[in-house]
């Protein structure tokens, strides 16, 4: 799972060449340190600095890890795309890992918080349903299961269904208020049989529901990256709880570099 000692600032962007022979550095990592330098733009009810994952249960971190708390209000943090082909844009062929440290403070079934997505931010000049990717948590049995969502352009005369919309979801989850988790989705788009999903390092079955699996590319715009919250800030979308070490990545990261 995603374990790098805590630096003193967070990550805005990292545009990234090859680092090690094994796996490239992320495209981006937030890591919600207490002296922070970022890019990213805090919006509505957003507490700093509460206690992240530390040890003695989480021995990688350090004893005086920080992370954010959202009040699932609208709460977010927000990032601008740099534009056509940036590293965040994703089409068929790509390949992607998103990972973060999650602690959840309430959940309901059927209910789907952001974590972190690209696209249906509701700003003016794209359409509605522009999900390029993001990683989501969904209620699911009273559990909390993770869940990855991209949308495909509308056919003519969809408006009406729900055929754009490309959902996996694990079969398993964790405990509302139950204390930090890791989570982590991989997928290269185009393949669905790629799609891959983690809860604390152990890789879980899932399913595709809503438009089901597909080999069609997601819609890709300049649209911004959000965390937290998406729609506008509607609240049945926005994370409550609170967030640490988010990471997405251009390529898909193996079990053993998860579990680690």
């Amino acid at each position: 799972m995603f374990v790098s000692m805590k630096m003193f600032w967070i990550v805005g962007l990292c545009l990234c060449a090859m680092t090690s022979s094994v796996h490239a550095a992320p495209v981006a990592k937030w890591e919600f340190s207490q002296e922070e330098q970022s890019q990213l733009l805090a919006v509505g009810g957003i507490h700093r600095d509460v206690p992240g994952p530390r040890p003695p249960e989480f021995p990688d971190f350090d004893l005086e890890n920080t992370a954010v708390k959202l009040d699932g209000s609208g709460a977010r943090y927000t990032f601008n795309d740099s534009g056509a082909s940036s590293n965040f844009d994703f089409t068929n062929g790509d390949s992607i890992t998103i990972e973060a440290w999650v602690k959840l403070d309430q959940m309901r079934d059927n209910e789907n918080q952001y974590i972190i997505g690209k696209g249906r931010t509701g700003a003016e000049g794209f359409t509605r349903d522009n999900q390029n990717w993001a990683l989501r948590v969904r209620g699911q049995k009273g559990k909390v299961a993770v869940s990855f969502l991209f949308a495909t352009p509308r056919a003519a005369g969809a408006d009406k269904t729900e055929e754009h919309w490309h959902r996996w979801t694990t079969n398993e989850g964790f405990d509302i208020k139950s204390g930090w988790h890791h989570v982590a989705v991989a997928y290269k788009f185009g393949e669905p049989e790629s799609i891959r999903g983690w809860i604390d390092g152990k890789p879980l079955p899932g399913k595709w529901d809503m438009g089901g699996s597909t080999k069609s590319a997601p819609v890709v715009d300049d649209d911004a990256i959000w965390i937290g919250s998406a729609l506008g800030g509607a609240p049945s979308n926005s994370f409550r709880g609170s967030l640490d070490l988010i990471a997405v990545h251009r390529e898909i990261l193996d079990d053993a570099t998860i579990s680690g």
